[in-house]
Order: C-alpha cells, then sequence, then structure tokens
C-alpha cells in the first residue's frame, strides 16, 4: 500500500520540488468553492467562468460538439448552463480547468494521454458507483471531480522528471510492474505522494486531497463511501484498459469492508460497467489534442 512506501525525500524537499508546480487555476478554485452551496446562483457560475477566456472557449467549443447534440448553436456560457444545467458545466469547467497547467507542453506522447483518458474513465465509473448506492446528485458529481482529479500526480511528475518518468508509465505498462514500485525505485516519489501535497497546496476539499494520495490505499478509502467509489472505479478503469485477460488474481481485488459497502464483488460490478460504456467512449472521443499541443478534457453530461 502507498502509506507504507518510505519516502526518499523530506516533506520540505517535496514542497520544494512543488514549487515548480503551478498553482491550480482561479478559476477552477473558484467553481470548485461556489458549487460546493447546492443553492449555488445559476449566475455566480457563470461569472467566474466568463473571467477566464481559455475556459470560456473550451466550454463554447465542446457544448457546441456533436456530442450533446444541441439542436440550437450555444454562443454564451449563460446559455450553456440554461440547455445543460449547473452540474455539467461545473463538470466541464473542471475538467477544463487543470489542463490549463499543461498548456506550455510541445507535445503529448502517449503515456500522458493515457492517464488523462484514464482519469476520465475513472471519473465517470465513480459517478454511476455513488448513482448506484443511492448518492444525490450532487454527491455522484463530487465523486466524479475526485475521479477526474486521482491520478493529477502523474501529472505533476510527468512535468518535473518528463523524459525519465515517461520511461517510468512505459516500462509499468509493458512489463506490468506496479508504477509506484518504479516510482520509489528510480525517482523516490509516489504520484500519491505528490498528489497528495498537490491537492494540499491547491488547498482542494479533503475529498479531492484524500483520493489523490491515497486512491491506492484500501484502508483509507475504505473509511468513506466516497473514496470506495473512486478507489473501485479507477480498479475497474485499469482492468478495461489492460482488457478481459486481466484477472483478479493478476491485480488488486476489494477488501471486504469495501465489498460490504458497493453490495458486489468486482467483476459483477465490472459486468455493471457496460451499461455505460458507450458513455465512456463518447466522452474519450471529446479529449482531443490540438494542434498547438494543449489539450482540452471533455467532460459528459449524462
Amino acid at each position: 500500500m502507498a502509506r507504507n512506501i518510505i519516502m526518499v525525500y523530506s516533506e520540505t524537499e517535496l514542497f520544494a520540488l512543488m514549487e515548480e508546480m503551478p498553482a491550480f487555476p482561479h478559476s477552477g478554485f473558484r467553481i470548485l468553492q461556489i458549487t460546493n452551496d447546492i443553492n449555488c446562483p445559476p449566475k455566480e457560475l457563470v461569472k467566474v467562468i466568463e473571467q477566464d477566456p481559455i475556459v470560456t472557449m473550451h466550454l463554447l467549443k465542446l457544448v457546441n460538439s456533436e456530442h450533446f447534440g444541441l439542436a440550437k448553436k450555444i454562443t454564451s456560457i449563460k446559455q450553456a448552463v440554461v440547455f445543460l444545467g449547473i452540474n455539467t458545466m461545473k463538470n466541464l469547467a473542471l475538467g477544463i480547468a487543470p489542463m490549463e497547467l499543461l498548456t506550455g507542453a510541445k507535445s503529448f506522447p502517449w503515456s500522458l494521454t493515457s492517464i488523462l483518458r484514464h482519469s476520465l474513465t475513472t471519473a465517470i465509473i465513480a459517478r454511476k458507483l455513488a448513482r448506484d448506492l443511492g448518492y444525490t446528485e450532487t454527491q455522484a458529481t463530487d465523486c466524479y471531480v475526485a475521479g477526474l482529479l486521482h491520478d493529477f500526480g502523474k501529472v505533476a511528475l510527468f512535468k518535473l522528471f518528463p523524459g525519465r518518468y515517461e520511461e517510468l508509465l512505459k516500462q509499468s505498462e509493458n512489463q506490468g510492474i506496479p508504477l509506484s514500485e518504479l516510482e520509489v525505485r528510480e525517482i523516490a516519489i509516489t504520484h500519491t505522494a505528490i498528489g497528495k501535497l498537490l491537492g494540499q497546496r491547491w488547498q482542494l476539499p479533503e475529498l479531492l486531497i484524500h483520493s489523490m494520495g491515497g486512491h491506492h490505499d484500501p484502508n483509507l478509502c475504505a473509511t468513506s463511501p466516497f473514496l470506495v467509489c473512486v478507489y473501485a472505479a479507477n480498479l475497474i478503469a485499469d482492468r478495461m484498459h489492460r482488457g478481459p485477460m486481466y484477472k483478479p488474481s493478476t491485480g488488486p481485488s476489494l477488501p471486504p469492508a469495501m465489498l460490504q459497502c458497493l453490495g458486489k464483488d468486482l467483476d459483477t460490478l465490472i459486468a455493471s460497467i457496460g451499461l455505460i460504456a458507450d458513455e465512456i467512449d463518447r466522452a474519450l472521443l471529446l479529449t482531443t489534442i490540438r494542434e498547438d499541443g494543449s489539450m482540452a478534457a471533455s467532460i459528459t453530461h449524462s
């Protein structure tokens, strides 16, 4: 488990490394703040989004895509909120805002694109699991965002050690070696450790910090039904990526406390995910890399 790994870097040294990472985009942080209030007036969300031209541009591009199938062309954020709803716009904006951190990259290799696509898949599955457990739409959206950002520590390490971390990602993928094992051995930092510090530096809600720092820790995740959804969604997304030959005996499974919470084992949960397979496919198609090297990550509204 991630919590048992002895880090070579001290916390002071880790924070020094974090100084090389930019702050969480102000618009994304404000969106998190105002939408935590279920009575948040739509006009407040519109105001925050419209203050960020990059997010506004990507949002209008996405809501006018074929995915949403709107008969009328949307020309303003206010119109988008009316047609798609505040939760959809929150998901879209929160998906786009963190990606602004990557706009300085000249290219996006397969491994980084794979991280972002895995995160999107995890987010969609976590939201479905939360809905299946009877949580409110606001709570399900919280699980979605937690799933979306859970692996952002990998993105941070990619920016800090671009060539070196790229090699680790490929080695883990090709040889089936746990990434955390390679991280400790080669760079002495795990993506969960750096993810937790990143979440703290960004002053994100506790759920997101725990998701970024503890999504591989079954003991921590078992303490919160929301984290149970993220933990299980992460395993399911990984299994879906590896294909049908990836069996529970060759990878992590759900501990008893999570089985009790979810009421189903991993195989049963995976079978139920087929109901949203098309939604995942459509969402991944909307994760595109533009010619200038920046990424627009789109979030489904279902």
